[in-house]
């Protein structure tokens, strides 16, 4: 049974590294490309979704299993349906900067090191998230006042003005992604007794949700093309 699970985590794993890093793209949709801050958000988002995905995938293929084993034949079905949920739930809530809670440690000192540890790397994080949302909103909202001008001179068109507000929802919708997590990481954080990384991680999401914010009202404001 045990040598069945490990091969299991082993699919698992692969499976998982397969979707997490199956993005990051360097274009848009329509091939015009990234500037160097929209890539960093998109790299950041990749990161916080192969965590999550990898987490998911392996509990769900390591408890399905397990759920199948333990159900006997009759009603292997019903348990491996139930142990894939249950696993993907738990491995999930495990892939947002806490995979240091799900771990084994020798002493209560070692366990405190490794989630400090984590909690300042993940902080560090999504500071650069939080800089480069800052940055894409900018961005964003620079190009679409230059577009809606250029649109009433005729020196654009109303297709290149609803590119450009196409592009700008897909970085919003990082930045919605990127602030969701991060109130899933102060949580744990917080939990965990890390207060400083914890107001950290706070702070760059005050940014992040500001950066939001704007491009919001900028999108709301630019003319339907």
């Amino acid at each position: 049974m045990l040598t069945r699970l490990a091969r299991c985590r082993s699919a698992a794993m692969a499976l998982a590294l397969a979707l997490g890093l199956a993005g990051c793209a360097s274009t848009y949709d329509d091939g015009r490309p990234l500037t160097p801050a929209q890539r960093e958000l998109r790299e950041q988002n990749e990161r916080f979704n192969e965590t999550i995905a990898t987490g998911a995938v392996l509990g769900a293929v390591t408890l399905g299993i397990l759920g199948a084993m333990l159900a006997g034949r009759r009603d292997r079905g019903t348990g491996a349906v139930i142990g894939a949920t249950a696993g993907a739930m738990v491995g999930a809530a495990a892939g947002h900067y806490l995979a240091t809670r799900n771990e084994r440690y020798a002493s209560r000192e070692q366990a405190a090191m490794a989630r400090t540890d984590a909690a300042q790397r993940e902080a560090a994080e999504l500071a650069r998230t939080a800089r480069a949302s800052e940055q894409v909103a900018a961005e964003n909202r620079a190009r679409l006042r230059q577009l809606e001008a250029q649109v009433r001179s005729g020196q654009a068109t109303a297709s290149q003005l609803a590119a450009q507000q196409r592009s700008a929802q897909q970085d919003l919708a990082l930045m919605d992604s990127a602030i969701d997590h991060s109130r899933k990481v102060e949580s744990a954080m917080r939990q965990d007794g890390v207060p400083d990384q914890a107001a950290s991680v706070a702070e760059s999401r005050r940014r992040m949700e500001d950066s939001a914010r704007q491009l919001r009202e900028a999108l709301a404001q630019s003319p339907k093309a």
